[in-house]
């Protein structure tokens, strides 16, 4: 055995990067191997589920800032709240709650639903 201490590695001189493109990216192959361009190029789809749920999360934010906006509508929903206790909560309205609230993610989720189809409906047609 050597007793030489060890070498550390020494940094390449040239940085890892790949060659530059010899082909234009547009090009498209065919399954035979055969050069195929495409005469046009389809166009990105739209997320409407995104577009939706955006729009949701913005108006309820909108109605959070209005809210917090003025200081008498802060103390009317902070002696709601503080009025609230669970001897007032009836199942009644718990339930009536949960079905209004699952009743409104299913008219959203229908909505996208039916977009999405209009969408796919479009694509096909051209």
């Amino acid at each position: 055995m050597d007793n030489e201490p060890t070498v550390p590695f020494t940094s390449p001189t040239q940085p890892l990067t790949p060659p530059p493109l010899t082909q234009a990216p547009s090009t498209q192959y065919s399954d035979a191997g055969t050069d195929v361009k495409s005469s046009e190029t389809p166009s990105p789809r739209i997320r409407w589920a995104g577009i939706v749920w955006g729009t949701v999360f913005a108006v309820l934010a909108g109605i959070a800032v209005w809210t917090l906006a003025e200081a008498s509508r802060i103390t009317a929903v902070h002696e709601w709240l503080r009025t609230l206790s669970p001897t007032e909560v009836h199942p009644g309205w718990v339930i009536g709650i949960v079905v209004l609230a699952g009743g409104v993610l299913l008219l959203i989720l229908g909505g996208v639903a039916l977009l999405r189809s209009a969408q796919l409906r479009m694509t096909v047609e051209r």
